[in-house]
């Protein structure tokens, strides 16, 4: 196969599988991929519940040169966003029910689908305060997305310090705030990036938590441990 081009390699490696009884398999990326631009949609997240009108959408674009990105709602009311230091935004309306923004810049582009309602049930997708003001925490335009660090330095700016404990959870250790919470806007409490029971699993999975969860009888992880940090074993509060 040292001769086979790249057009020739995906044919035949669907006619392998067919001949091996329908086999799936792995999804492959050829060299040079990566390299071309890539678009996200980091606010607001697939599946969010919002109330119906004007939304803020922030989304980033790396590589290949983009400075321009076209961004829509259901293929309607096409905004152009400047890329500024890697990050982009544009104000677009929704309307009841179902939408799908996207973010365009040639052929690269990215989707999220929401739902907008007249009064979400539960506050819906929150976005952080403060968060159309960009350069309060990336810097000025045309410094990129990096944030001073330690990144729980710059949260201190607002929010009270969380690490008086003597013990400290392991990402507010880090000074990671954003391993846990999401700087742009959530769904969730204390704008979480999940829903905490999730949250928590998504590292604590091991065969002693299954345990101890069932133990608990459905209790709030955090009604019993402290996020941030404690003075007691295990974070008890």
């Amino acid at each position: 196969m040292a001769n086979v081009t790249h057009d020739r390699v995906l044919p035949l490696l669907l006619a392998l599988a067919t001949a091996a009884g329908g086999i799936l398999l792995p999804a492959i990326s050829f060299s040079g991929e990566s390299s071309g631009p890539r678009l996200s949609i980091l606010a607001p997240r697939e599946g969010a519940v919002l109330r119906k009108g004007r939304v803020l959408v922030i989304g980033k674009a790396a590589g290949g040169g983009i400075s321009n990105v076209e961004v829509d709602v259901d293929g309607k009311g096409k905004q152009v966003a400047a890329v500024r230091g890697g990050g982009f935004s544009a104000h677009v309306p929704l309307g009841s029910g179902r939408n799908v923004i996207r973010a365009r810049a040639g052929n690269t582009a990215a989707t999220v689908t929401v739902s907008a309602v007249d009064k979400p049930s539960g506050g819906g997708y929150v976005y952080h305060g403060g968060v159309e003001k960009c350069a309060e925490c990336h810097g000025p335009p045309g410094k990129g997305f990096a944030v001073p660090a330690p990144r729980d330095a710059l949260c201190y700016r607002c929010h009270g310090r969380q690490d008086k404990g003597k013990l400290a959870h392991g990402p507010m250790g880090n000074g990671d705030c954003t391993a846990c919470h999401d700087p742009h806007g959530s769904a969730h409490k204390a704008l979480t990036t999940a829903s905490e029971e999730t949250l928590c699993v998504a590292c604590h999975d091991q065969k002693s938590s299954e345990v101890h969860f069932r133990k608990s009888r459905g209790k709030a992880c955090t009604s019993c441990h402290d996020p941030h940090s404690s003075d007691k074993p295990f974070l008890q509060r």
